[in-house]
């Protein structure tokens, strides 16, 4: 893998906080799709640092500030998540953060070499409920982010907020994004305590690891953590879960693991999150469809940019099926089939 180069900026700040290391190499590592993750290292282990890709066009979608302080704070909580180093300014004015590296796998669509397949069957979404039943039992408010964000009306804010995300990107005519919205909008559950929430928590945003059990080692990529409704985590989490999807699904790969034969249902990881959290799950099904519907929105904008020519990858290119099939699958969430 290319190594690449570290500016005298990065240096300096290098030295400044982590004295006695030195001298690094920074190389690409796979994963996070809103910011660049990379590998920073020396002699004596690894470091991981995060930056905002280099055609960024909404910085607010790439805030390392805000990835920080929720690092920072739960640094010293009963949350699976790396421990922050500390937030650097490059030469061009871009904000990047340095993280603890932590041992474990982002899991797609595949095993680690050696792992058996009916016990990471068995053990993957009981871990992962585990580790997101520990963040949405962290009080928020004594971690320090009583500011974080806005839980007051979050539920009245979502299906305004991301038509006019849609509406802002639009490059195609998808009559099911005004479908499932005025669905979710005709019944919106009650509104639930607030508590910190991820934003995109599924399985390759978080790392597992194989040892006398399986379990979730470090929650990753937190920039669109705030404070709301935890729901909105369990949903995605369980839209992307398991065998109960169409043959066309969408982004096929996260969450592939989940297929396993062996593994939890929706209900039963959907139950287990109740007992953990005391949080009622009766609404599940239109927290599945507002995770899909959501995400096709948000993705519809790297769509458009790939119609544009900003943007030329493979990822983008899926998008063109991924988010129809999106649609379509939050439409059956909503039982509008």
């Amino acid at each position: 893998m290319s190594t690449l180069t570290i500016s005298d900026r990065l240096n300096g700040w290098l030295a400044e906080h982590l004295p006695g290391r030195g001298p690094f190499e920074l190389t690409p590592l796979s994963g996070g799709n809103s910011n660049e993750t990379l590998r920073l290292s020396d002699a004596k282990g690894d470091f991981v640092l995060r930056r905002p890709p280099a055609d960024a066009i909404d910085p607010s979608a790439h805030s390392m500030e805000r990835e920080f302080r929720i690092l920072e704070a739960l640094n010293g909580a009963d949350v699976p998540s790396p421990e922050a180093i500390g937030l650097g300014t490059d030469e061009d004015g871009g904000q990047f953060l340095v993280m603890e590296a932590v041992d474990g796998f982002a899991l797609t669509d595949h095993l680690p070499d050696g792992v058996d397949p009916g016990r990471a069957a068995e053990g993957i979404g009981p871990a992962l409920i585990d580790a997101l039943a520990k963040l949405h039992n962290a009080d928020w408010q004594a971690l320090g982010l009583g500011d974080f964000g806005r839980p007051e009306g979050f539920l009245d804010r979502q299906v305004p907020r991301w038509t006019k995300q849609y509406e802002r990107v639009r490059v195609r005519n998808l009559p099911r994004f005004s479908q499932v919205g005025r669905w979710l909008l005709d019944n919106l559950p009650p509104d639930q305590p607030p508590a910190i929430m991820h934003g995109d928590f599924h399985l390759d945003n978080s790392l597992i690891t194989f040892g006398d059990e399986v379990k979730v080692s470090a929650i990753i990529d937190w920039e669109m953590s705030t404070i709301g409704d935890p729901l909105f985590d369990l949903g995605i989490c369980l839209a992307f879960w398991g065998p109960d999807r169409p043959e066309q699904m969408a982004m096929p790969r996260v969450q592939g693991v989940s297929r396993l034969p062996g593994s939890p249902s929706r209900r039963e990881l959907a139950a287990r999150y109740e007992e953990k959290t005391g949080r009622s799950v009766e609404n599940l099904d239109w927290y599945m469809a507002m995770a899909f519907w959501k995400l096709a929105a948000i993705v519809e904008g790297a769509y458009a940019q790939y119609t544009q020519g900003l943007l030329d990858t493979e990822y983008a290119v899926r998008l063109e099926h991924d988010v129809p099939a999106l649609l379509d699958e939050a439409a059956g969430f909503a039982g509008l089939d």
